[in-house]
């Protein structure tokens, strides 16, 4: 089995740009002022080409954002040295996060998640996306992080289920 070299200083920054990327304004403040831990079997990290690939029951977190897959890469900006994309595998990938401090998680799994700066994360292959209450089951699931909308699609057998609950108006005594 060919080993992929340890990981380096350089690949914890491709990686913390990454989860620092993205932004707060979906979640709480306080996640990327927390440590950034990661856990893999092998990683491998090319500077030249922005890359930095971790395999083998890979775990990230940081504050309230929780990586799983068997494969992760997250990709930059050589130019730059910003996040630009990372892309998770496994069976499932999974990503979550804390969305406010009353509690609120998103949580989402399928076989491939992407996630790009602009607060788009898909989710190609038994996709599932809960944010709070509400719950969507697809194929394929495009999540707009910033305005909160989605858009779901079976893209073989089947159809695109979703469980959307009422909003809770508060009570009046």
């Amino acid at each position: 089995m060919n080993k992929l070299p340890k990981i380096n200083k350089a690949a914890l920054i491709l990686t913390a740009s990454a989860c620092l990327g993205i932004p707060s304004s979906y979640a709480l403040e306080s996640d990327t002022s927390q440590p950034l831990e990661i856990q893999a079997d092998e990683a491998f990290f090319d500077q030249k080409a922005g890359k930095a690939t971790y395999q083998g029951d890979v775990l990230i977190k940081q504050g309230t954002i929780e990586i799983k897959a068997d494969y992760l890469q997250v990709f930059t900006d050589p130019a730059t040295n910003t996040f630009s994309s990372l892309k998770a595998t496994g069976t499932p990938a999974k990503f979550s996060q804390q969305l406010d401090e009353q509690g609120n998680m998103v949580t989402s799994r399928g076989d491939q998640i992407d996630y790009v700066t602009e607060g788009r994360l898909e989710i190609n292959g038994k996709g599932y996306l809960k944010r709070e209450q509400d719950e969507i089951d697809a194929d394929f699931i495009l999540y707009m992080m910033k305005d909160e909308t989605f858009s779901a699609e079976n893209r073989g057998n089947g159809r695109v289920k979703m469980t959307l609950q009422p909003s809770q108006e508060p009570s009046e005594q």
